[in-house]
């Protein structure tokens, strides 16, 4: 009975968040700095905040070569980092895992989520970032906003993150994230 009490009080705690996100996302520019911060300490933090919500839902988490240096808001980048750990959580299959690995592409650095959970239909796809948009899946597992894919999209586009998801039906999602070189970043106050 405490375990499902938690589940459920977690859950609450994500949908307030995720509000909160958006109200804040109506203008982004006043609640922003970008700093180089390792990437490592982003992710790190993101699992840290849904570890409980991992932990219940059996989901392993793998990380390789994140010792990699980003410039970007941290504290958007967490909460963008979360919705993706919630979903591999809350769509997981069997013996769940998600992974988190970084590489260089010239200045900019790749990272890239990738679990094994019950993905996405097809014709889905084009619409996963939509406002509102809960999908079959979303549906028949209850508890879905539609609003955490489309918070990705416009963090993303706000910080200037490359955004790009795959998923194949029965076989997981794989989310890749490009963080900009310093010097494309407009959006937000620059610290040193």
């Amino acid at each position: 009975k405490r375990r499902k009490l938690t589940q459920e009080l977690a859950q609450v705690e994500a949908h307030v968040e995720r509000a909160l996100f958006y109200a804040r996302a109506e203008s982004p520019e006043r609640d922003c700095v970008i700093r180089q911060i390792p990437l490592s300490q982003l992710v790190t933090q993101a699992v840290g905040e849904h570890r409980a919500l991992l932990i219940q839902s059996g989901v392993r988490v793998e990380t390789g070569d994140l010792d990699q240096p980003v410039f970007t808001d941290a504290k958007w980048a967490v909460f963008l980092l979360g919705q993706l750990l919630q979903n591999a959580a809350r769509y997981r299959g069997r013996d769940p895992v998600v992974e988190l690995s970084a590489r260089r592409l010239g200045k900019r650095v790749q990272l890239t989520v990738r679990d094994n959970g019950i993905g996405i239909p097809a014709h889905e796809l084009p619409r996963v970032f939509d406002r509102g948009f809960t999908g079959s899946n979303g549906r028949a597992r209850g508890g879905s906003t539609g609003m955490g894919l489309y918070l990705c999209r416009r963090i993303a586009a706000f910080l200037d993150l490359g955004l790009d998801l795959q998923s194949r039906e029965g076989r997981g999602t794989c989310v890749t994230l490009t963080f900009p070189t310093q010097e494309i970043l407009q959006n937000c106050k620059q610290s040193q």
